[in-house]
């Protein structure tokens, strides 16, 4: 069997294309057998979150922004409609969004605590199965963490998926409760008659009370809260220490059922363990852990429900990295209005996506480069090639102090 680092050793600048730069470490000194941890003692995930509440602390851990208000602009666009142009009036949606807002790894324990003791309050059992139906988030986070320190498996449902997708994936597992934002509640409301395993629904944001009602009336055995009211009811509840105790995760304990994003058919759930969550952050940290700081920042907008996301993420709080949350249609300043898009906002060192997403936000910097006339784009281009040119050789400076050097 040939070892990572036998490979990564002969790998140069550019190996991977040009630009690219090589960042996992030789792994030579590492016996040959799979990594299972990160370090000894932390089997589950639950194992994760107390350790970086004791080593991290009150360091930021999660942040996000709240939406300020929503300006609605009508802009022109032509399209071809039976080869002729046509113009057409369209209204289009931007957020004014806050700066970010945080909670510590201290914090971040004590609402998990909070929300666990109300989930076994409210009756949620090691055999049910806790849906998330919602957008990246800090709540996500909350609900996922939470489920897993009580041995609730959750299962993932992509906040794009449309009624049959969402049926498919609530009621192949039998889903127990879900967790939703207040823009998803019509959908959910739609195929909550077909969904008769359903009984509790958390939801954030300011759904409009008469749907909250309507959700309520479907069947008698359904129980409507906010995640607040959740955490609230977690407080108040006299769930006996040994009870919690005994709900503690194994390595081998179901953490999540993860499905696909059902577009060339229904979704299809992939089981996962916390022993192959803790065994995937134990892998990167090996790789990769030298270049990941507490003093780098990362920008989460991916979905959580894909397990690139998830892992990513895990890893990052491992690590004691504060993560800030974003959306894809507010990363830039394009997309929003009398605030900072969330880049230029958080100031991110580490980030992760796809080409798409890359294209968007290398529009959205040409963009504001050429608005800014000739010399403007003579001086970036110069910035840019001189940059590039260290990437390649190899000279560019760490993530963190990068990322230091711009917050000071």
């Amino acid at each position: 069997m040939t070892s990572i680092g036998a490979a990564c050793k002969t790998n140069k600048p550019g190996y991977y294309g040009k630009g690219s730069v090589e960042v996992s470490k030789p792994t030579n000194n590492i016996d040959d057998k799979l990594v299972t941890q990160p370090f000894a003692g932390i089997d589950t995930v639950y194992d994760v979150l107390q350790y970086v509440a004791k080593t991290h602390g009150t360091r930021d851990a999660l942040g996000w922004r709240d939406i300020v208000d929503v300006h609605d602009e009508a802009k022109e666009v032509t399209k071809t409609v039976n080869g002729k142009e046509v113009k057409e009036t369209k209204k289009w949606k931007y957020f004014q969004l806050s700066g970010y807002k945080y909670i510590t790894y201290v914090q971040l324990k004590d609402q998990v605590d909070e929300i666990a003791r109300g989930l076994v309050d409210l009756g949620l059992t090691t055999d049910d199965v806790f849906n998330i139906y919602a957008a990246t988030s800090v709540n996500w986070q909350l609900l996922a963490h939470a489920c897993g320190s009580i041995s609730t498996t959750i299962a993932t449902a992509y906040d794009t998926l449309g009624p049959a997708g969402l049926t498919h994936s609530l009621n192949e597992p039998s889903c127990a409760a879900l967790f939703t934002n207040a823009e998803l509640l019509p959908t959910l409301l739609a195929v909550l008659p077909n969904t008769p395993t359903v009984k509790y629904i958390v939801f954030d944001g300011e759904p409009k009370p008469k749907l909250l009602e309507q959700l309520a009336a479907v069947r008698g055995d359904i129980k409507v809260l906010s995640i607040e009211e959740l955490r609230q009811r977690g407080k108040a509840a006299t769930v006996e220490a040994d009870v919690l105790e005994a709900r503690r995760p194994k390595p081998e304990t179901v953490s999540c059922i993860m499905y696909t994003s059902g577009s060339t058919g229904a979704p299809n759930g992939v089981v996962i363990t916390h022993a192959n969550l803790v065994a995937s952050v134990g892998a990167v940290y090996t790789l990769l852990g030298h270049h990941l700081t507490p003093d780098d920042a990362y920008l989460a907008y991916l979905p959580l429900a894909h397990i690139l996301e998830y892992i990513v993420e895990l890893c990052m709080l491992f690590v004691g990295m504060p993560t800030g949350f974003g959306r894809i249609k507010t990363l830039t300043d394009a997309s929003v209005r009398h605030c900072d898009g969330d880049i230029k906002e958080f100031r991110p060192s580490v980030m992760v996506g796809v080409p798409a997403v890359w294209e968007t936000i290398r529009k959205g910097i040409v963009g504001n480069v050429q608005a800014g006339g000739a010399l403007r784009s003579s001086v970036f281009k110069g910035a840019y090639d001189v940059t590039l040119g260290a990437i390649n050789d190899a000279r560019y400076p760490p993530l963190a102090a990068s990322h230091r050097a711009q917050k000071e």
